[in-house]
């Protein structure tokens, strides 16, 4: 069998130090110190008032990861696996949320404990991070002190920070810390089996990360062969197939939730590309720069990812979050340098490569682009790649001149002169972002790790150095990081209050609910969040079914229906299709889309329509029903070509949806018999009857629902002759309709919404949801699973040369 896992366990002078109990001594105090120091970082959100939810630039934590863990907590309670959810947009697929179950665990939590646990979940992937890191240091021969550092620097860097808010960052984290402790293990002493699991892992974050995996590996696994056995073909080729057979193992125990994850974000508007400009602008030159501004921010974040300013105050490059966030601590700075003077000359050589390979992408925006497959010009991801190599190659340093006395004065001191220089330039677009404060501060730890590092060197006391700069270090992140975290939040007094997701519309849903079981959507055209950013989410809060979303994988479909209605904003169709106001301000298609019920903070326009009803007063929230509802699922006699309804201007598309359904001209002929009206007839038709008249006409023929789910609809309908039933929800090919037992053909219609084609007559009517290629990756998984336990049992270790 593969064995127990020891990273501690890597040399014989660690034999020597202690048996299995003095590493569990070590293991214990690394957890100790990591936990005290995040307890200390997090202090005012483990004892205090708050929470992590930010109402600054880090909105999206309130307006979009705490809406899908309440409704995903729901959802595991009543429907099980995520799935379709009507909550979200005018219905979508939640499955590549599927992982989140995995990397976050607060979801199987009651929805009224998930705001509070926030913080124990981000203190225990800091603790799980950073082991994974004290491992892979350890395997790779640093000593217990520079190893605890080590994992300190990066548990709490400043990338893992950003990760209390951006909660991805903390995945991230977790993610690859462990893919590179799995992969030395499997260098270094041969257990593949680590490897697998870690890429499985990451495949449940994201499909996309299973790419950023192999990546991270096809550059760390044949340099650490280089630098352990220097250019021997026969082991670099060998050794790195086996370890590519054995990832590729873990993409495929991860495939029952990545294939249908895949689906669904090629299906968005991010994922397909289809939207242009979805992403910041077009892809740069070869040669093009970025602004000045840009170099600036990233010079002053390897410092501290707030002396450009913390939060909504920031001042550098774009915004808090998407500027780089390269701070792995000051001590990292100060001790890089040192790799060229105490490594062997083969170990300098991969540095100076690693390095290039790290800055050329945030010099050049066209790597940069290149390293996202030019999706987009982000920092995010390749920072943390950084972070690994910048804290591993200065610990390396560390370790080696602590234990062997070889630290170069000379270049510690020019060292310190640059670092100094830098945070003092006389240069406007460095200067004018400063936190002058902040950079005092920094100034001072500099300069003590600089005198700690330069005494240790001179008095030979390495020994007792060592421990007072992790101190050191310990004290600088806590002082960092609290800056960082101690943003404007949520409380837990807000958490009990009539505001925010727990105002009055709680008791109007509740209400609305009650007495009435039938489907329909609701139109809430205000945001309860409290982050300064509106809240598009609150149906997956409340519990209703609207038709608004933010998410940076809306379906396709859906803003495809919008923006063939002109029902997008306007601001930019690639802002559009993350912050979507769905069919809001919209009168004519939110009837055509079953809205039902309006809830309001502004009642006089609904008071001034004749459609809307008064239903009741909740405080300063009104409830209005809309009397001219349309229920869900209507029955359409005749079709007309889709490519003729596109080129038709939006008022008349809107009318048009309730004459006739738009078809594509190959489903028209796939589909034999459907009766098709011309144009002529029509805008006749649109011309000679009334919208009151058209409205009843489609509520006498819909489908009558005798049972409804989210991913399961049943109910009756009657036909005069083949014709078409429009489900008003985008359409995804894991829907799949039956008629008295038999499987009809479902269709894309009206620009983006889902048909059923029907024959004449009364049909039962049965709609279910599978998300698509569920039994191929469950297929898949299964398979990996056995060829991994063969593996176990036949190959526990790989050939790795002495």
């Amino acid at each position: 069998m593969a064995g127990s896992f020891h990273p501690f366990r890597n040399s014989s002078r660690d034999a020597a130090e202690g048996n299995g109990y003095a590493h569990l001594v070590q293991l214990g105090l690394a957890a100790l110190v990591l936990l005290l120091v995040g307890l200390l970082i997090f202090e005012n959100f483990v004892f205090g008032d708050r929470v992590l939810l930010y109402k600054d630039i880090g909105a999206d934590s309130i307006n979009d990861s705490y809406p899908y863990f309440v409704h995903l907590s729901d959802y595991i309670r009543h429907e099980g696996i995520p799935s379709w959810s009507f909550c979200v947009g005018m219905g979508q697929s939640l499955f590549y949320r599927t992982g989140d179950l995995i990397w976050h665990p607060i979801i199987w939590l009651p929805r009224d404990l998930i705001a509070r646990a926030l913080v124990f979940e981000h203190l225990g992937k800091t603790l799980v991070a950073g082991l994974f890191f004290l491992g892979f240091l350890r395997l790779r021969g640093l000593d217990f002190c520079a190893a605890l550092l080590g994992s300190l620097l990066l548990a709490f860097s400043s990338y893992m920070c950003m990760g209390s808010c951006w909660l991805v960052n903390a995945d991230e984290v977790v993610g690859f810390s462990f893919l590179l402790c799995a992969a030395e293990m499997a260098v270094t002493r041969g257990r593949w089996l680590y490897l697998p699991l870690a890429v499985a892992a990451l495949g449940l974050v994201t499909a996309f990360h299973l790419y950023l995996a192999a990546l991270l590996l096809v550059f760390y696994v044949p340099g650490r062969l280089l630098e352990k056995h220097g250019w021997q073909p026969s082991v670099l080729f060998s050794v790195s197939v086996r370890l590519s057979a054995a990832a590729l193992l873990g993409t495929g125990l991860s495939a029952v939730i990545w294939f249908g994850s895949v689906y669904c974000l090629l299906n968005s508007p991010r994922g397909s590309g289809a939207i242009a400009n979805f992403t910041w602008g077009p892809s740069p030159s070869f040669f093009q720069l970025e602004s000045a501004r840009y170099y600036a921010t990233a010079a002053l974040r390897f410092f501290s990812s707030d002396l450009a300013g913390d939060g909504g105050a920031f001042r550098g490059w774009e915004n808090y979050f998407e500027a780089p966030i390269i701070s792995g601590g000051l001590l990292t700075l100060l001790l890089l340098p040192q790799v060229f003077f105490v490594l062997p000359r083969r170990r300098r050589v991969l540095g100076g490569l690693f390095l290039a390979l790290i800055l050329v992408p945030l010099v050049l925006p066209w790597f940069r682009s290149l390293f996202w497959l030019f999706r987009g010009g982000y920092v995010r991801t390749l920072s943390l790649f950084a972070i690994f190599g910048i804290i591993t190659l200065s610990m390396t340093a560390f370790s080696r001149c602590m234990r062997r006395g070889r630290l170069s004065l000379w270049a510690l001191g020019v060292t310190l002169v640059v670092l100094l220089g830098v945070l003092y330039l006389p240069v406007p677009s460095v200067s004018s972002l400063v936190d002058r404060p902040l950079r005092g501060v920094l100034e001072a730890f500099l300069l003590l790790y600089g005198a700690l590092l330069a005494g240790a060197r001179v008095l030979r006391r390495e020994a007792i150095a060592r421990w007072m700069i992790l101190f050191l270090a310990a004290g600088e992140l806590i002082f960092l990081d609290r800056i960082t975290v101690n943003r404007r939040t949520v409380t837990k007094q807000e958490l009990t209050e009539r505001i925010g997701f727990n105002d009055r519309t709680v008791e109007a849903v509740r209400d609305i609910k009650a007495s009435d079981p039938t489907f329909f959507r609701t139109t809430k055209e205000w945001g309860s969040g409290l982050a300064n950013a509106p809240s598009l989410n609150d149906a997956m809060v409340f519990g209703f079914y609207g038709t608004l979303s933010y998410s940076s994988f809306n379906s396709l479909n859906y803003i495809k229906f919008l923006e063939a209605m002109d029902a997008l904003s306007g601001e930019g169709l690639s802002t559009d299709a993350q912050w979507s106001l769905g069919l809001v301000a919209q009168p004519l298609l939110s009837v055509f889309a079953c809205e039902k019920y309006a809830i309001t903070t502004n009642p006089a326009p609904y008071e001034a329509a004749e459609r809307y009803e008064f239903v009741r007063a909740y405080g300063r929230i009104s409830l209005f029903r809309n009397k001219s509802f349309l229920p869900f699922g209507l029955i359409f006699g005749r079709c007309f070509a889709e490519e003729s309804f596109l080129q038709m201007p939006p008022w008349a598309r809107q009318l048009a949806l309730l004459c006739a359904v738009a078809v594509p001209g190959k489903d028209i002929r796939d589909q034999g018999g459907l009766s098709q009206i011309s144009l002529d007839d029509l805008k006749e038709r649109m011309r000679d009857i009334s919208v009151p008249d058209l409205l009843a006409e489609r509520r006498s023929s819909a489908l009558s629902i005798r049972s409804f789910r989210q991913t399961r609809i049943d109910g009756t309908v009657r036909l005069e002759e083949k014709g078409i039933m429009v489900l008003q929800m985008p359409f995804d090919a894991g829907w799949h309709a039956w008629a008295d037992g038999r499987t009809v053909p479902v269709l894309k219609v009206d620009a983006g919404l889902t048909g059923v084609v029907l024959e004449g007559g009364q049909h039962v009517v049965e709609m279910r949801y599978r998300p698509p290629f569920l039994f191929t990756g469950a297929v898949v998984t299964l398979a990996s699973c056995a060829i991994l336990l063969l593996g176990m049992w036949r190959w526990p270790r790989i050939s790795i040369p002495a």
